[in-house]
């Protein structure tokens, strides 16, 4: 597990240096709607790695099989306690499939020749989304390592012991797999409504990548790998960090602005708008 992160971190770390030297070079279009500045990368891209270094170095919980054996699944809550007699291996492998195609989703932006003729902006394109699952995945582990609750398959007594606790048995909450899957639906679907604000596809697009980041979190219920509350939790997280990161970058109406003006006989704001 450590080794897949630093592996992790290692790429966001090149990919966030060899992003800086393109912006050093060249600026992105005007009529591209998102820009970065190296102020603001430089502090998303340290709280991410700071939040994934320190999942890094949280020490595994251990378990005392008389602990596992005399868990109850009546003391879950009657919403979640449900997910404690689902299996199913082919949801688990078809949720994998799922999350991973919605991860790559971003990269469709790279197809359209008329946005991307620019470096600056492909790389805009690859830099903010790499915040968003920078940002995304370390808030996820971090609060992983803090409620470290019991994924339902610890109480399901009809498995052995040995499936029961698998290295991650008690990282249940939030579900990592739906924060993945909205973080990319919703940041696939803000960037195409701002770089396509009067395509018709805007809403198929909001329809169909919100439908595919559920069914990833109902997938993983119907493995037994969580619970319905972890996939909840994961989808609000999701949302708000694949929606937030755009937001962030969104270049402001360059044309118009507003200017507080104050004199002895009014004050007010004052619109300014330049042709």
């Amino acid at each position: 597990m450590q080794s897949n992160c630093s592996n992790k971190i290692t790429v966001f770390i090149a990919v966030f240096l060899f992003t800086l030297t393109a912006l050093s070079l060249e600026k992105n279009s005007d009529e591209f709607p998102f820009e970065l500045t190296d102020a603001k990368e430089a502090f998303i891209f340290s709280a991410g790695l700071g939040l994934m270094t320190s999942f890094m170095f949280t020490p595994s919980t251990d378990f005392e099989k008389s602990e596992i054996l005399a868990l109850d699944k009546y003391d879950l809550n009657a919403f979640d306690r449900s997910a404690v007699s689902m299996n199913d291996r082919k949801s688990d492998i078809a949720s994998d499939v799922l999350t991973y195609s919605l991860a790559c989703a971003p990269l469709l932006f790279f197809a359209d020749r008329s946005l991307n003729r620019s470096l600056p902006n492909s790389f805009t394109y690859l830099v903010m989304y790499a915040e968003s699952v920078l940002i995304a995945n370390g808030i996820s582990r971090t609060v992983k390592t803090v409620f470290q609750r019991n994924r339902p398959y610890v109480y399901n007594d009809s498995l052995s012991l040995k499936d029961r606790t698998t290295s991650d048995w008690n990282l249940s909450f939030p579900s990592n797999h739906t924060v993945n899957a909205f973080n990319a639906a919703v940041f696939v679907s803000t960037v195409f409504t701002f770089t396509y604000p009067d395509s018709k596809w805007v809403p198929v697009v909001w329809s169909v990548s919100l439908s595919a980041a559920a069914a990833a979190g109902i997938l993983r219920i119907t493995a037994g790998e969580h619970y319905p509350t972890d996939v909840i939790a994961g989808a609000v997280l999701g949302s708000l960090t694949g929606l937030f990161i755009p937001l962030l970058h969104k270049i402001k109406n360059k044309n118009l602005s507003v200017i507080p003006v104050v004199s002895s006989e009014y004050g007010g704001l004052q619109a300014v708008v330049n042709f």
